[in-house]
């Protein structure tokens, strides 16, 4: 078993949520709030593929993690099955389509600068726990890599 390293325990999901959270308190108090596009029937529709894509990597990914790792290098083994074979990332996966598909229903100025601002926040935290889950599971993860997308699924393949 590899040891924790200080790097590794850096990657703290608390942390990245004060960001994001901050991040969108930021744009609800100082950006507009008028809507980017008129809402229609259509558009709030197109909260279901997003709801039910954000849903199915969501369980899915607090399935496979009914135990959660308190770090990324704290993590015993490499999980490539299930919503795993779909993306890397199933929880953020989820977190990320859920946010956009809010935004399609209510496309505020404020609201989606909050949802880009998470959205870069969730892949800037999936890189640095790729970075320490490849430095403990090598090549196995790299292989991982190469076959899997990391939020957006190859649903046809």
């Amino acid at each position: 078993m590899t040891t924790t390293t200080i790097r590794d325990r850096l990657v703290s999901p608390f942390v990245m949520w004060v960001i994001v959270a901050g991040g969108a308190f930021a744009c609800w108090r100082w950006l507009p709030h008028e809507l980017l596009w008129p809402w229609t029937v259509w558009t709030g529709w197109l909260i279901v593929p997003a709801a039910v894509n954000g849903l199915y990597f969501l369980l899915g990914g607090l399935w496979a993690n009914r135990a959660p790792a308190r770090s990324a290098g704290s993590v015993e083994r490499l999980v490539t099955d299930g919503v795993y074979a779909k993306v890397r990332h199933p929880i953020y996966s989820a977190d990320i389509f859920l946010a956009w598909g809010i935004v399609c229903f209510h496309p505020a100025t404020w609201l989606a600068a909050s949802v880009a601002w998470g959205t870069v926040i969730l892949i800037g935290w999936m890189k640095l726990e790729e970075t320490v889950l490849a430095r403990r599971f090598g090549d196995a993860y790299r292989d991982y890599q190469r076959q899997t997308p990391m939020v957006v699924p190859r649903w046809f393949n």
